[in-house]
């Protein structure tokens, strides 16, 4: 059940991972040769492997715990982690919106580069963290 704590947690955790993504996209865009979608890449990247590794941890840490037993990891503290920061850390509609840009502008090349740059990538990151934490714990 949501609690007002769970959704201060959300909120709290958000604004902190919208302001990572801005210095990173900042960071990105100083680089010789760097832009604005670099950075949405490289949040998008980091905040895959992010999730996929804490959603392992998780899955390992409450192996065999049944879901009313009070799970050591606090629900407020997940939520900010998992949905607040990495949900306001990465960021699926400038992805989207900076995509269409490219391929408006004619770039289509660049257009299906730049998506499967993040959604395999992405998705690759994902797999490979959340292995690795897996095994890791084990």
């Amino acid at each position: 059940m949501t609690t007002w704590l769970n959704l201060i947690a959300i909120a709290s955790g958000g604004a902190l991972g919208s302001v990572c993504r801005y210095i990173v996209t900042i960071a990105a865009a100083a680089f010789p040769g760097g832009s604005t979608m670099l950075g949405t890449t490289v949040a998008n990247i980091l905040g895959c492997a992010a999730i996929g590794a804490f959603a392992s941890f998780l899955e390992v840490r409450h192996a065999g715990l049944e879901p009313t037993s009070g799970q050591w990891f606090p629900e407020p503290a997940r939520l900010a982690i998992q949905v607040g920061f990495l949900g306001g850390f990465t960021t699926f509609s400038t992805f989207v919106a900076e995509k269409n840009m490219l391929f408006q502008g004619g770039r289509i090349g660049h257009a299906f580069l730049y998506l499967a740059a993040n959604l395999l990538l992405g998705w690759l990151v994902l797999v490979l963290a959340a292995g690795w934490v897996k095994s890791w714990m084990s």
